[in-house]
């Protein structure tokens, strides 16, 4: 398994320190939409900036998804 990291990014960007470990880079994709999803559906603001990024432990963003809007 290898260990996914789930940054947050609205302007400023905030670290996941811990992360989660996955199989594969679809696998850390569809949590990251299913974490996006939980904030559209919970969220008291309507952060059109916010995202979240997936980056492998290499440090590579692999995913970009925005939370309140569709990519560009």
């Amino acid at each position: 398994m290898r260990k996914f990291f789930f940054d947050m990014k609205d302007g400023v960007p905030m670290r996941d320190r811990v992360g989660i470990e996955f199989n594969t880079n679809a696998e850390a994709i569809s949590h990251c939409k299913e974490i996006a999803q939980d904030f559209r559906n919970n969220s008291l603001r309507d952060d059109q900036d916010l995202e979240i990024l997936v980056v492998n432990e290499n440090g590579r963003e692999i995913h970009r998804e925005f939370v309140h809007r569709e990519p560009e």
